[in-house]
């Protein structure tokens, strides 16, 4: 076991793995429902929902879990945001303990570029940083909440919601998750503020006060390369998509909205896809041509360091960079005057492919498995809303057009085998079973093979 824990990919797969078993079985007990105790197997698929951040639910979870459960659910939410290294590595420290250079390489590289930064200030940061903007958060939805619930119910919707959206999870405490709220401004911009805030990560957040507060000094100073990729690649997915999700629901979802009313739609349908799992509107009566366009921003997600899952935004910036260096002849990939070095290049290109390999078998294992009960009769239909299903789990979003609940034993467990490999990252995973002792260094004869 102690060997097992050595390696840093390792530490956070079993991690994860733990608090998603003790989840589960807390789910399971009856304390934990309003009525008849959850199935193992939900119980189970609504831990790792949650340690993963996703969303997706077999239940609904205002209407099944009692208060206990809830509080559960929540936890798992917050563990699964901030990440079993960082909570694990801050109870050791508080308690006086020595920290494994294990445990302090895993934290350090879920949220910071450099090791340079010691493990106790970046772990006082993160926490500092989630609980503000999780207070923030809370504090802008009960100005709302407090107009329509008794007081103590509304804090408690608020501290729930303003904990799932900055962890990017999605999980709502209304039957209809959002779908109430859709031009309800005061619940729509603080969860707006808070994904995209949980899918920016730790590391630019704090960049961006330590450059607001230079200025403000009359200092000189410029943000990272990262930051300026994070931040322009963040405008872009947000501009695009709602742009996107107006053009393809004109006719359709938006059809009857006022124009006030349509535009905090159609943002708001921009910004979940960064791995939120909240909605506003009826997935399951969107377009093809919308639910293909929205995957494909799934597939992307957020930022790296942050709450979000997919590919990640920096990612596509830097495929992208690559692409246009190619077309225009340059030798280098370049980015804000700031030359790309070949090692990001190839971890790029590797998080993409096996993210693509990771999908596609998911997706083929997801339909092959479902083609009993419902899912026969309709198996033309029923497919886009399984390929939507598998996308959502793998980017760790939460949207679905409304089968999760109607999925087999074995379309829950790949769902979940899927929100797990999300959460941690094909490349993680991939890191975690890889054999440690490298082999000897040989070069082969050099040869061409013809691409395109």
């Amino acid at each position: 076991m102690i060997a097992l824990l050595r390696h840093p990919a390792r530490l956070l797969v079993v991690g994860f793995a733990a608090a998603v078993v003790v989840g589960g079985g807390l789910l399971a007990l009856p304390i934990a429902s309003q009525g008849t105790p959850l199935a193992f197997l939900d119980a189970l698929f609504m831990a790792v929902s949650a340690v993963c951040v996703t969303g997706l639910a077999v239940v609904d979870p205002g209407g099944t879990f009692s208060s206990f459960g809830l509080a559960v659910l929540l936890i798992l939410v917050q563990i699964g945001g901030l990440g079993i290294a960082t909570l694990s590595t801050t109870l050791l420290l508080l308690a006086g303990q020595n920290v494994s250079f294990s445990s302090q390489d895993a934290v350090q590289e879920s949220f910071t570029l450099s090791h340079r930064v010691s493990l106790d200030s970046l772990l006082r940061q993160v926490l500092i940083w989630t609980l503000a903007i999780e207070a923030l958060g809370a504090g802008l939805l009960l100005l709302t909440e407090s107009q329509r619930l008794p007081f103590g119910q509304a804090v408690w919707f608020s501290v729930f919601h303003a904990v799932t959206a900055f962890c990017n999870a999605g999980f709502a405490l209304r039957p209809d998750n959002l779908m109430g709220d859709r031009a309800n401004a005061g619940v729509i911009f603080p969860i707006a503020l808070l994904v995209i805030l949980g899918g920016l990560g730790f590391t630019v957040l704090a960049e961006l006060v330590r450059w607001r507060v230079r200025r403000w000094r009359g200092q000189r100073t410029a943000l990272s390369l990262h930051a300026k990729v994070a931040l322009t690649m963040t405008g872009v997915l947000l501009l695009v998509g709602m742009i996107g999700f107006a053009a393809l629901e004109w006719n359709n979802l938006l059809r009857d909205m006022g124009f006030g009313e349509m535009l905090l739609v159609s943002g708001f349908a921009a910004v979940t896809p960064r791995t939120a799992g909240f909605n506003t509107i009826d997935y399951g009566q969107a377009t093809a041509a919308t639910l293909y366009f929205t995957m494909v921003l799934m597939l992307i997600g957020g930022c790296p360091g942050s709450t979000a899952g997919g590919v990640k935004a920096t990612t596509l910036g830097v495929l992208l960079a690559l692409a246009r260096s190619r077309y225009l002849g340059e030798r280098g990939v370049r980015l804000f005057n700031r030359s790309v070095p070949e090692t990001n290049l190839a971890k790029a290109a590797w998080v993409v492919a096996l993210a693509l390999v990771v999908a596609t078998l998911g997706i083929i294992l997801l339909l092959a498995v479902q083609i009993e009960g419902p899912f026969r009769s309709h198996s033309g239909e029923w497919s886009l809303g399984l390929l939507f299903e598998a996308v959502s789990a793998l980017g760790t979003v939460g949207l679905s057009t409304g089968i999760t609940p109607q999925l087999n034993e074995g379309g829950k467990i790949l769902i979940m085998a899927l929100m797990f490999v999300g959460r941690l990252g094909p490349l993680t995973i991939a890191l975690a079973i890889a054999r440690q002792k490298p082999r000897p260094a040989v070069s082969y004869a050099e040869e061409q093979v013809m691409i395109g």
